[in-house]
């Protein structure tokens, strides 16, 4: 990790974890971390398109420290599966990109019971992987965890569980909304992580509307209404800089695009602060209560 301009630098030694690594930003941020030397952990759920992402990255690259776990990040199961395979190859975890997801027209349940989205988002590809993750990471001088999240929050405040879970029945299921509730569950989660955890950074950030598989999937010809879309790695700099920047240069709790931190509400006249959006306190620990209830810790 260091302060040097992104095109020198040398991350040899250095561990990063990227979730949702075969398409998208994660794929671009994992070619981008391979090419300057460190051992990258591309996280997917499907074993072909996880082993073109490594051999495309490795055959581009050079590198040969390009290794893939097959996990699906929206169940408890896969998670853990996934830091057990991490932690029986490597001692320790620099930095850990929770950046897999979906957005689906439809309410779908997981093997386990959750709503895809809820749990892929945040009960599992984010608080449940990163509470795993916290040993390894604390090996680390520089630890930090990246919650890639979407300027989609900016919709919504987080809602009472059975809203966000899409477990309230008399609530009709709304994906878009699924999934701004569980991207400012992953911003407010950021925020509580890093003031409980003094020694790991933890942060938000979005790469803003970027042309990916994902905005493909989900509106299709409608992504017309976001253009100009930003390229795969103009979406993608700004978090191969939170990634690798000096700790002392990052806002921790913050959410950024780019390099920069900015506002998490924009409810007001005009965009501004505006406080429809806004959690409180009582909110937030509530949120906190239930996540740690519906994904409980392993026994040590």
């Amino acid at each position: 990790m260091c302060g040097q301009a992104l095109d020198a630098l040398d991350l040899s030694g250095c561990v990063y974890m990227v979730t949702g690594a075969n398409s998208g930003i994660g794929f671009c941020l994992s070619n981008f971390l391979a090419a300057r030397g460190a051992t990258c952990y591309l996280v997917c759920r499907n074993e072909e398109r996880a082993k073109l992402a490594s051999e495309s990255i490795m055959r581009e690259t050079g590198s040969t420290k390009v290794r893939t776990i097959i996990a699906d990040c929206g169940l408890r199961s896969g998670v853990l599966k996934a830091i057990e395979e991490l932690s029986a190859r490597e001692s320790r975890l620099d930095c850990l990109v929770c950046n897999a997801g979906a957005l689906l027209g439809e309410r779908t349940v997981t093997a386990e019971g959750h709503e895809v989205t809820f749990a892929t988002h945040l009960l599992f590809g984010s608080y449940f992987l990163t509470r795993l993750a916290l040993p390894l990471l604390r090996r680390s001088p520089e630890p930090r965890v990246l919650f890639v999240s979407s300027g989609g929050m900016y919709n919504a405040a987080f809602p009472r569980w059975t809203v966000a879970t899409a477990t309230d029945p008399d609530v009709r299921y709304d994906g878009q909304m699924a999934y701004a509730y569980a991207k400012r569950g992953q911003v407010l989660l950021a925020e509580r992580l890093d003031a409980e955890l003094p020694d790991v950074k933890c942060l938000s950030c979005h790469p803003g509307w970027t042309e990916t598989p994902g905005i493909e999937a989900a509106y299709g010809g409608a992504k017309r209404l976001f253009e100009p879309l930003r390229t795969l790695w103009q979406g993608t700099e700004g978090i191969a800089w939170l990634a690798t920047a000096r700790r002392d240069l990052l806002e921790g709790g913050a959410f950024y695009l780019d390099r920069s931190p900015c506002t998490k509400h924009m409810a007001g006249p005009f965009f501004s602060q505006g406080s429809f959006t806004q959690n409180s306190a009582d909110e937030v620990d509530a949120m906190m209560k239930m996540l740690a209830a519906n994904a409980p810790m392993p026994p040590t």
